[in-house]
């Protein structure tokens, strides 16, 4: 069992945009804080932002702050025997790897390599 550094947790979380509707079903949304104000932005959403708050782009109704809750699940960490942490997040098989190459299982257990892993076979089929 390795040594868990960082227990799994729920994390609510809140994010704003700014959104510039130009129909009923599309337009323009852009990270915000809950006051409105826009951070985060690329060059071109930049020029996109400008354009809406210039007229150039014509919308449906005045711009508005949108809320969106909700929550994310972030996965346990644990210390690999050689040191590095591993995110204990599972593979399509629900394995955890860390870059090494020692798996573990998402309850932090080691598991022996798939080479040593014996085939099961039912003859009762």
């Amino acid at each position: 069992m390795i040594r868990i550094i960082r227990e799994a947790r729920i994390e609510h979380c809140t994010e704003y945009s700014l959104n510039f509707d130009t129909s009923t079903s599309g337009g323009y949304a852009f990270d915000c804080n809950h006051k409105g104000e826009v951070f985060d932005i690329s060059p071109e959403g930049q020029r996109n932002y400008e354009r809406c708050l210039s007229g150039e782009v014509k919308t449906i109704r005045p711009p508005y702050i949108r809320e969106r809750n909700y929550t994310k699940h972030t996965y346990a960490v644990g210390e690999c025997y050689c040191g590095a942490p591993v995110e204990l997040q599972p593979d399509s098989e629900g394995l955890c790897y860390c870059h090494c190459g020692q798996g573990y299982n998402t309850a932090g257990q080691s598991i022996r390599p798939r080479s040593e892993w014996e085939e099961r076979y039912e003859d009762d089929y």
